[in-house]
């Protein structure tokens, strides 16, 4: 690890929550791979701090879904099969879906305007193929209907969420090339159904994105 990245600490965040965002950002990209031990004196030493808020940053990484804290062994980063993926997927459907039917219930003539530079931060991303601009519009777009919405136990449940999956966009996105793209457009077809007030048609643009993933990870299984 490089030692210079504590320099880049932002003074308006606790330090364990910067440790913890420092070593989330090394699993998601794959610096550190699945199985592989967190050495906490490693990590302290690296980024010039304690192994105090070392341990304190992996417990968030351990609600995060990115570590298991092992016992004899400490933290090691999470495994991420098809059982991990199917499941994540079964629960950001079922998720996604709640909030885009929720918004077409509540969607005002105004709330377009919310969404515009999200949509695209997402379609500029994606022409890049840049998975962290992708993944990071993505979450401004859920951000600015969660507030719309006001479900603080929600609100929860996407932060420990959202890590695990940007870590599994990086993974397929090496597999399909073409996987953000096809994104872009099912996140604009989701737009324009919370608009239109049609639950249903919230439903089939969320599975019609993650079906593409689905898809991604079972053509790798077959190679």
């Amino acid at each position: 690890m490089n030692a210079e990245v504590a320099t880049n600490f932002r003074p308006f965040t606790s330090l364990t929550e910067q440790i913890a965002d420092h070593l989330t950002r090394s699993i998601v990209t794959g610096a550190l791979k699945p199985c592989e031990r967190v050495q906490e004196q490693q990590v302290a030493r690296a980024l010039g701090v304690s192994r105090g808020s070392v341990r304190e940053a992996l417990l968030i990484l351990e609600r995060r879904h990115l570590v298991e804290i092992v016992p004899r062994r400490g933290a090691v980063v999470s495994s991420l099969g098809r059982r991990q993926l199917d499941d994540l997927f079964d629960l950001l459907e079922a998720l996604y879906t709640m909030i885009g039917q929720k918004m077409a219930l509540l969607w005002d003539e105004d709330d377009s305007t919310r969404f515009e530079t999200a949509l695209n931060d997402i379609k500029l991303a994606a022409d890049a193929r840049d998975v962290d601009a992708y993944a990071a519009a993505c979450e401004r777009f859920l951000a600015e209907a969660m507030a719309l919405m006001r479900n603080r136990y929600l609100d929860g449940v996407m932060d420990s969420l959202l890590p695990l999956a940007r870590r599994a966009l990086h993974r397929l996105v090496k597999l399909d090339p073409e996987l953000l793209l096809n994104g872009e457009r099912s996140w604009q077809i989701w737009q324009e159904a919370m608009a239109a007030q049609d639950p249903q048609a919230v439903a089939t643009a969320v599975q019609r994105c993650l079906s593409r993933h689905r898809a991604t990870l079972t053509r790798s299984l077959q190679v």
